[in-house]
């Protein structure tokens, strides 16, 4: 009989052994302070069952190269705690009471983050616990991290569970090895985020800014959200648990203290942030505008086209931020080279200079006044995304929505283009599209569906004429308005002038090779020339 009552009690030992949650961590000392951690590490398991857990087989891991399996027969008492370490038990360890020790160099604790993992002699994961991430305690040298005594039965692998110990033991290290833990003290559980400030009206001596600030871990209870300056808007952290608090309207040079608090209802929480002002240049003049996107079918086929609507001395005070996937602004991304640039000038951000040359042909890439190369990858965009211009980092202009994706929408662009025909009209209007995928497995845009507006006035299938040239280029309207084209050859020569947005504003026949453009009004114009069978187009400006 008792040889069978023998049997007995290791097959209890066996079919308890192998549920999750037999036995858990409920304590561990990965950074001693009184000794050093090759002796003065050590874990605290807790058997919840009713029955004794016989150890003999069981594995202690971590997720990297940790690992060491007891291989004798080691019982962890029904309701009880039991302690195991790296030290000796000996007055050399710090002052815990090992009930094992696995010894040094087998398996250690990092101070950081690392795993304690218990796994059954099936393999089966019995207990886990992920500590130094998240907001799991970390108290530094000479504290253990303990599990409330009051959550034991609930998941100890939530960082909310646990708190830093405050009872002394042996040498003088705080912790409870082998005893009731001490109870946490109750804490705030909800946290504030990043904040970022942006410049919503840029006009000297009435700047205004906004504050957007990200918080997580609320919505269990009654918060009360103040600002001491401007009005408090976005998402109630009473009700969703994670969001964006925002705050407008914000006079510059206000320094502003954000708190989010729920002690008025019983809560714990008197969360606060401090806002410093930013500085918010005046826009003053905008001086330029968006005249193009582009995302082609070709490897870095990706640009963005501007147009100078006024002489800048300092290109640099303007920039570009693409609005990914709808997911809203990023600011300013890309910032304009410090170069000066003449009313009428056609600039173009792009990825890849080649690339684009041989899309845009050469003569084509010539018609741009100013190709500025981003090597910073923000000219990224796909043909759903949106595109701002900034001044002095305020938003001047928009394309497409930041907030939406444009897939499928009136702005689509994808492997296509869109571009301004009508010049200082805000989006939607006055834009017009090539349609997406029309540039598809075309070579250059002149052999596509949609050849790039600034670049229609090109031909591929006439030879280029040579040695042309035009003068005075700028034509002065007040001393006659009249343009003189030299050629080397004597052959009727024909002349249509296209204005910047591609429309044909003349189309003559050259006499005396003169032509009087009074009538033109000033501005940027294409000039397409052509002569015995070849043509040339040269960019002309009249003042």
């Amino acid at each position: 009989m008792k040889k069978l009552y023998f049997l007995l009690l290791l097959v209890s030992f066996s079919a308890f052994s192998q549920s999750v949650g037999d036995i858990v961590v409920t304590e561990f000392m990965n950074d001693s302070d009184q000794v050093s951690d090759t002796v003065g590490e050590w874990i605290e398991l807790y058997n919840t069952t009713s029955s004794d857990i016989d150890l003999n087989g069981w594995s202690l891991k971590d997720d990297g190269s940790n690992d060491y399996t007891f291989s004798e027969s080691l019982i962890v008492p029904a309701n009880s705690y039991f302690v195991i370490g790296r030290g000796p038990n000996d007055a050399t360890n710090g002052g815990v009471n090992l009930d094992f020790s696995y010894g040094d160099g087998v398996y250690t604790l990092a101070n950081g983050a690392d795993e304690i993992v218990l796994l059954s002699p099936s393999a089966v994961e019995i207990d886990r616990i992920n500590y130094g991430i998240n907001d799991f305690p970390d108290g530094g040298p000479g504290f253990s991290i303990s599990l409330d005594p009051n959550n034991i039965s609930d998941d100890n692998n939530v960082p909310a569970n646990w708190c830093l110990s405050t009872s002394i033991f042996g040498d003088g290290d705080k912790g409870t090895p082998g005893a009731v833990n001490d109870a946490c003290a109750p804490v705030c559980l909800a946290s504030l985020g990043n904040d970022t400030t942006n410049c919503d009206a840029s006009t000297s001596g009435t700047d205004t800014y906004s504050v957007s600030l990200s918080y997580s871990d609320a919505g269990t209870t009654t918060f009360v959200v103040t600002a001491t300056s401007g009005t408090v808007g976005g998402d109630n952290p009473t009700t969703t648990a994670s969001g964006e608090i925002t705050v407008t309207g914000i006079a510059e040079g206000t320094d502003i203290t954000i708190t989010m608090d729920d002690t008025g209802s019983g809560g714990l929480c008197n969360l606060i942030r401090e806002v410093t002002s930013p500085i918010c240049v005046p826009t003053g003049s905008v001086d330029l505008e968006l005249k193009g996107v582009m995302d082609f079918d070709v490897s870095d086929g990706k640009a963005v086209h501007v147009i100078a609507t006024a002489d800048i001395a300092d290109l640099s005070v303007y920039g570009i931020g693409v609005a990914n996937n709808g997911g809203g602004t990023d600011g300013q991304e890309y910032t304009f080279d410090a170069i000066s640039v003449l009313s009428g000038a056609h600039i173009l951000v792009l990825r890849d200079e080649a690339v684009m040359e041989t899309y845009f042909t050469t003569e084509g890439y010539a018609l741009f006044d100013h190709v500025l190369l981003d090597a910073s990858g923000v000219i990224s965009q796909n043909g759903n995304d949106a595109i701002e211009l900034f001044k002095n980092a305020s938003v001047i202009e928009t394309f497409g929505d930041i907030n939406a994706s444009g897939t499928g929408t009136s702005w689509d662009y994808v492997d296509a283009w869109a571009y301004k025909s009508t010049a200082g009209a805000t989006f939607p209007t006055g834009w017009i599209y090539g349609g997406p995928n029309c540039s598809d497995d075309a070579a250059t845009t002149l052999e596509s569906s949609c050849v790039y507006p600034l670049i229609a006035t090109l031909s591929t299938k006439q030879d280029i004429l040579g040695n042309v040239n035009l003068y005075p280029n700028p034509v002065n309207k007040n001393e006659g308005g009249l343009l003189t084209i030299s050629s080397n050859s004597k052959q009727t020569m024909t002349a249509k002038i296209y204005n910047v947005i591609g429309k044909m504003v003349k189309n003559i026949t050259v006499e005396n090779n003169q032509i009087d453009l009074a009538n033109l009004s000033s501005g940027l114009y294409l000039i397409k020339i052509t002569q015995e069978n070849r043509t040339t187009t040269k960019k002309l400006l009249i003042e």
